[in-house]
């Protein structure tokens, strides 16, 4: 039988999860944990990996009962804004969204173009015209060809972190297990720990392509984050032991640790990262785009990755201005929004016994924990570390 274009398989969907929140800003997590230490970069690291997944579980149980295959701001318009004001909420919250979408997409081709400008020695405008008709490309031809080309892509970022792991063998390991940081410094790596986790609007597309077997929804969510998780940890393991300083974006560091090999092998995984997360809010972005519109799937694509790039190119901000906007603007969107929306649909969702719910672990006392710790993610992207 012929697999349908739209279904994905086990690992395409947890590769979606995982190359949304593998992006730009995992470099930044060997400084911020320089500033604390091991032992609290691996507690923080774990709370923030149990408390993101309660909130990506969340959003599954909530696509499950309602039972259609639809995006998060469309379930939001249907359940949570009541009354005659519905529609204008519905419509804010979908700029809002989308505003904070931009924002990501335009740090992704702005790094991208970069990273290509020093790797092919190229003028920087041509760097960012070739990430977004790589990035771009891959969006347009829809769900299956994304879930495969993040598989790819998420092989070899684990392929490229695990080659700097077996060089960092060679040299003498003195990690820091504690650190005198200011405690600006935990709130910030908390919030850059969560914003790396972070792949919300990633979930309707896996509940889709895992439609023929929901039960593996929830799997496919812990297994990319768990896959996050790892590469993040092992980045920092070797930044924090090999280099005499830890440098606010870890290839450089690496770079003079291991040698100049290295930073092509860095520049490479930032690349790929950058693509990955690209891939998986733009089309998230399309999709919106096209049941909010009504627009066609071609027009949809377009609004969700020409603006960006129309931004990078006109220089409008910087890259960490970018994912700055975006951490804090999408923190407080879902801490707000996501537990009234789960208990809404557990009230009025058409689908009363979903093949999987979150049992235990959805109950108010986790609401209130997930809750938190959102707005803690929002605190931490805009607190001063310098």
């Amino acid at each position: 039988m012929t697999e349908s274009p739209k279904r994905l398989t086990f690992f395409e969907a947890a590769s979606i999860i995982a190359g949304y929140g593998i992006g730009g800003g995992i470099m930044a997590m060997p400084y911020l944990a320089s500033l604390t230490g091991v032992v609290p970069m691996v507690l923080i690291l774990l709370a923030a990996y149990f408390l993101s997944l309660l909130m990506h579980l969340m959003v599954a149980e909530i696509m499950l009962r309602d039972g259609e295959s639809r995006q998060i701001i469309e379930i939001f318009g249907k359940y949570l804004f009541q009354g005659r004001l519905a529609g204008v909420v519905t419509w804010l919250v979908f700029g809002m969204i989308v505003a904070a979408f931009i924002a990501s997409l335009s740090a992704y081709i702005a790094g991208g173009g970069e990273i290509l400008m020093e790797l092919l020695g190229i003028p920087v405008w041509v760097g960012h015209c070739l990430t977004y008709a790589i990035a771009a490309g891959v969006v347009f031809f829809g769900l299956k060809v994304l879930g495969m080309s993040e598989k790819y892509a998420v092989i070899a970022i684990v392929l490229l972190i695990l080659s700097l792991a077996l060089a960092s063998l060679r040299l003498p390991y003195a990690l820091p297990l504690f650190s005198q940081g200011h405690s600006n410094a935990s709130l910030a790596l908390f919030g850059m720990s969560m914003f790396s986790f972070f792949a919300l609007f990633s979930v309707p597309q896996i509940a889709q392509g895992l439609s023929w077997n929901k039960p593996l929804i929830p799997r496919a969510i812990v297994t990319g984050m768990a896959i996050n998780g790892i590469v993040i940890l092992i980045l920092v393991l070797i930044s924090l032991g090999v280099t005499k300083e830890v440098t606010r974006i870890a290839i450089i560091g690496l770079g003079h640790a291991l040698g100049n090999w290295a930073n092509g092998i860095g520049s490479l995984f930032i690349l790929l990262a950058m693509l990955t997360s690209y891939w998986s809010v733009s089309f998230a972005l399309a999709v919106a785009v096209q049941e909010r519109l009504g627009s066609g799937q071609r027009v949809s694509w377009l609004v969700a990755t020409l603006p960006s790039f129309l931004i990078v190119i006109a220089r409008v901000s910087d890259f960490l201005g970018f994912m700055r906007i975006a951490g804090g603007a999408i923190a407080v969107l879902v801490a707000i929004m996501i537990v009234p929306l789960l208990n809404a649909t557990r009230r009025h969702g058409p689908v009363k016994n979903p093949e999987w719910s979150m049992g235990f672990w959805g109950k108010p006392a986790f609401q209130v924990l997930v809750v938190l710790a959102f707005l803690l993610m929002a605190v931490g992207s805009l607190v001063t570390i310098a």
